[in-house]
């Protein structure tokens, strides 16, 4: 008797419950692969939003540094017998601008489309950092100040900066929680 191959031969169910297994295991190998190079990502571009986020807190907290700086420079120099002396460094860019270069490659590689509020807000800053320097400068020369003039000018620009720190930072919150979103649920 002539033994061929039945389809519901042991060795072929054999072979066909190997195979699934392989299969199932390529896949269930390809899947946690992907999951961890999302994961991966994740933590990379979390990383990146962090240290730019921490950069517009800064720039943020050096905003409020200038300001104290002209609101207590005319409390000094209105008031008889007044010294102010800046204890906070208002001047020292510095620290403003460390780590700038970074910031703004890791903006224009992960969120370019973020970039021009990102040199607008540098644009402001920049010009609050610039009116405060000379109106400092004004008064260790004992020039004549107008003060409503200075006053109005900072303000001015402190207004055209507005929320956009915050409303950048969001919009990094944002684009972090749709990629852990997507990638990794």
């Amino acid at each position: 008797m002539h033994r061929g191959y039945n389809i519901f031969s042991v060795e072929f169910l054999a072979l066909f419950v190997s195979v699934c297994a392989i299969i199932a295991s390529v896949y269930v190998s390809w899947r946690n692969r992907k999951h961890a190079l999302s994961t991966e990502e994740y933590f990379k571009l979390q990383k990146t939003v962090e240290k730019i986020i921490a950069k517009l807190l800064f720039l943020d907290n050096h905003r409020e540094k200038l300001r104290v700086f002209i609101e207590l420079s005319y409390k000094a120099n209105t008031a008889q017998n007044t010294i102010f002396i800046d204890s906070n460094d208002t001047f020292n860019k510095n620290i403003f601008e460390e780590g700038g270069e970074e910031i703004t490659a890791l903006i224009d590689i992960y969120f370019p489309k973020i970039g021009n509020d990102w040199n607008f807000c540098l644009e402001k800053m920049s010009s609050l950092f610039t009116s405060a320097f000379i109106l400092n400068k004004n008064i260790e020369n004992k020039n004549p100040i107008d003060w409503k003039k200075e006053a109005d000018n900072f303000n001015a620009v402190n207004e055209s900066l507005g929320d956009k720190p915050k409303e950048i930072a969001d919009l990094l919150k944002g684009e972090l929680k749709n990629f852990r979103e997507l990638n990794l649920n």
